[in-house]
């Protein structure tokens, strides 16, 4: 019985290997494009979104990102996951003018066309807030949830 499962579990895995293999979710002008963009980018992971635009998620210099490519293969932009501390001064301060003593959950900087962006979760008490504030440190955006427990 055992060599049975073992053998099943061999024939499954060669025979789903070749079909995961030749699943391409990419565009070679949007390969191209990411290659000068992120060259030395690392695990590059593409993967084709169901409104047909391209998501690749790679590591570059240690730092994990995911990059957007529309239909036509055109680079929208990027996002990639920081440490607060690696925030800009002026966005720190106006997360710290805000919302002082909370706890950090995810800090996301967003870059595109219109210039950089900063996506950040913090918590405090029984609150979670999603704060999105610009490269001025300004926030833009601002949803509160109360934490269920």
């Amino acid at each position: 019985m055992k060599s049975l499962i073992v053998t099943l579990a061999v024939v499954l895995a060669t025979g789903v290997t070749p079909l995961l293999a030749n699943a391409t979710d990419t565009d070679p002008r949007a390969e191209k494009i990411f290659a000068q963009r992120f060259a030395g980018a690392q695990h590059v992971k593409w993967t084709s979104l169901d409104d047909g635009y391209l998501r690749v998620t790679f590591v570059l210099n240690g730092i994990g990102a995911e990059s957007f490519f529309d239909k036509d293969a055109e680079f929208l932009g990027t996002v990639r996951n920081l440490f607060y501390s690696q925030l800009p001064l002026v966005v720190i301060q106006g997360l710290d003018s805000r919302f002082g003593g909370s706890s950090v959950i995810e800090v996301k900087e967003i870059t595109n066309i219109d210039g950089a962006s900063y996506r950040v979760v913090l918590e405090q008490k029984d609150k979670r807030y999603r704060v999105r504030l610009n490269s001025l440190g300004e926030i833009t955006e601002l949803v509160k949830e109360k934490i269920k427990k």
